[in-house]
């Protein structure tokens, strides 16, 4: 809260003995200041209504973002094709049409890290940090040899508002930037972090300009100054293929294996066996519904609570399930009855169900038609879904979007806070002020009799402009 710290380092001083404000001023002029301010328990109601709204933004694009990678790795290309893999903790694979048949032994030595940098711990994450001007932070992508940086791309830059240089700010400006960095404020000794991830793989390095007090306390330069600490290194995920020698920056690996998309979960060896039939499709099917019902399930459990007044979760389900009533355009669309002859219907919480005899037979009937309805150049079930996501969840999409406005919602509101807190701390030091010439002038009538003109006419004036 607001108020509670307002008057912290005098109750510590009279605690330990030293000469501050009197105990029993401090908690008269604290009973006063609790009641002054109807704003500071507003903002700060706010600033939490923000911030588990976006937490669960923030599960919703990442559940989004990972039924899309299902969905569009049989947009456009069929279903007849799958990929399975023997040890799933290990990896997991999609296969499109293109795929070549066979079997290929995988061997995962190292998978892919992102870098992380973490800031010193200060006590709390809205404090205020550097200068009262506003400031530039820029991130540099690249490679590290040795203490050696060499920068793939340009410097990309973050503007930071003065009212906005606090961890929790600066975590919200860099995160809507959307440059390829994530940035969070995490627990720390007895305090706060801010941590940087470099999402997009390799090294970074940071600086800061227009505020050195903050370039102290987060520029980062692998070749020279580095006031942020590494917490884990950036690394490319090594692996090998049938013995060919093969390395990434991601985990989720196209073109090692024709057609096949690999997905690395840990360390360790696998078989992957590509194959095609109705057997595939059946199975692609299958794994297609189930990950939609998880997705759903998700968007339930969202949308029934951290987003039940939010709307977006619901919203979301609302579109993604018109699909399976009516994909595709015109007359060639895909329509609740077209699905129900290969077996599959909507349950009323949204969810798909499979009968699978019914399935299994449509497949066996017509194999090339069950999976048209899928995949058909743009206007099958996989291509709307793929296609819809992206709007959702796209650089351009509605959820970033959003998310941003949310961070941006949050750093106006910490700078009000701040402002707020700064005047009431003013107002606070001003009455302890006058409380404490008060007693004063009851324990010392000399002092009194030479002072009550000034103090009187000063202390009036003073609960005018106040009260």
């Amino acid at each position: 809260m607001i108020l509670s710290s307002i008057f912290a380092n005098s109750a510590n001083a009279n605690a330990n003995g030293g000469s501050s404000v009197p105990v029993d001023v401090y908690n008269k002029v604290s009973k006063i200041m609790q009641t002054q301010s109807t704003a500071a328990p507003k903002l700060n109601a706010a600033l939490s209504i923000d911030k588990t709204t976006l937490s669960a933004l923030g599960q919703m694009q990442s559940a989004l973002a990972s039924f899309q990678k299902i969905a569009q790795s049989f947009s456009g290309v069929g279903f007849s094709a799958s990929a399975s893999s023997s040890a799933k903790e290990v990896l997991t694979a999609t296969a499109s049409d293109s795929a070549l048949t066979g079997a290929y032994a995988i061997q995962v030595t190292q998978l892919a890290q992102n870098q992380v940098l973490r800031s010193a711990n200060v006590p709390r994450a809205d404090a205020p940090l550097g200068n009262e001007a506003a400031a530039k932070i820029s991130f540099e992508f690249g490679s590290t040899t040795g203490n050696v940086f060499s920068a793939n791309t340009a410097a990309k830059t973050v503007d930071i508002p003065s009212g906005a240089k606090t961890l929790q700010g600066i975590a919200a400006a860099v995160n809507g930037a959307n440059i390829g960095v994530n940035a969070k404020v995490v627990p720390s000794g007895a305090g706060y972090a801010l941590e940087f991830v470099s999402s997009g793989g390799g090294s970074m390095r940071i600086g800061v300009s227009n505020d050195l007090t903050l370039k102290d306390f987060m520029e980062y330069d692998p070749s020279g100054t580095k006031n942020l600490s590494q917490v884990s290194a950036a690394q490319n995920a090594q692996l090998t293929i049938n013995g060919v020698t093969v390395e990434s920056p991601s985990n989720s690996i196209t073109g090692a294996v024709l057609g096949a998309t690999l997905n690395l979960n840990a360390t360790g060896s696998s078989k992957l066996e590509v194959t095609q039939g109705s057997g595939s499709l059946f199975q692609n099917v299958t794994n297609l519904v189930s990950a939609y019902n998880t997705l759903n399930a998700k968007l339930s459990a969202l949308q029934q609570g951290d987003l039940k007044t939010d709307g977006t979760a619901l919203q979301t389900q609302n579109q993604l399930a018109r699909i399976f009533a009516s994909a595709g355009n015109g007359a060639t669309g895909i329509s609740a009855q077209a699905l129900a002859k290969i077996g599959i219907s909507t349950q009323k919480n949204g969810d798909l169900v499979i009968n699978t005899s019914k399935l299994q037979n449509a497949v066996s009937a017509d194999p090339a038609g069950v999976g048209r309805l899928f995949s058909n150049g743009g206007s099958g079930i996989a291509d709307n879904l793929a296609g819809k996501i992206q709007g959702m969840v796209g650089p351009s999409g509605s959820l970033p979007k959003k998310v941003a406005a949310i961070n941006q919602d949050i750093t106006t509101l910490n700078a009000k806070k701040s402002t707020l807190e700064a005047a009431l701390t003013k107002q606070a030091n001003a009455l302890a002020k006058y409380y404490s010439q008060q007693q004063s002038a009851q324990t010392n009538p000399m002092w009194a009799t030479s002072t009550a003109g000034g103090a009187s006419s000063g202390n009036k004036s003073l609960f005018d402009a106040l009260f």
